[in-house]
């Protein structure tokens, strides 16, 4: 009974060392999400706004997309007038053609600048869209705007 119980053992091992074996030589499974390398943004854009409108800060080409790594907006009106602004992005043939925002609205004071800026991109426009900024102020407005971004 010993042999027999062995040759049981010893088959049933076989199917396990098999096993392990495929497993040891299969290929991992990715969990990756999002582009293989992380994109670093290399130039700047800026722009100085002084009415409430659309301004372009980013031309869009042909076949590439915008990456946004962050931007710092300030404003110079006296204490009490608040600002806004906001990241659209839209076709050519004008500041950002049929916009779609990318970020909700901020506020922006004199006081209070508003900055967010990483080393690596956070958003991205659509292929050939440009990025523009939408201004809005009690007053007129007058922020300096300087985002940074890669292109390709």
């Amino acid at each position: 009974m010993v042999a027999v119980g062995t040759v049981v053992v010893q088959g049933t091992m076989k199917r396990l060392l098999l096993c392990l074996l495929a497993l040891a030589f299969a290929a991992p499974a990715s969990a990756q999400v999002g582009p293989p390398n992380q994109i670093l943004c290399n130039k700047q854009g800026f722009a100085t706004v002084s009415t409430n409108t659309t301004t372009s800060l980013v031309t869009g080409v042909a076949g590439q997309t915008v990456f946004i790594c962050g931007w710092h907006v300030t404003s110079t009106q006296p204490s009490g007038n608040v600002n806004a602004f906001q990241f659209v992005n839209g076709t050519q043939g004008g500041p950002c053609g049929t916009p779609v925002n990318m970020t909700p609205s901020f506020t922006v004071a004199n006081t209070a600048p508003s900055a967010d800026h990483i080393d690596f991109a956070q958003m991205s426009t659509p292929v050939g869209a440009q990025l523009c900024v939408v201004s809005s102020g009690t007053t007129t407005t007058d922020l300096r705007i300087m985002v940074w971004y890669s292109q390709f």
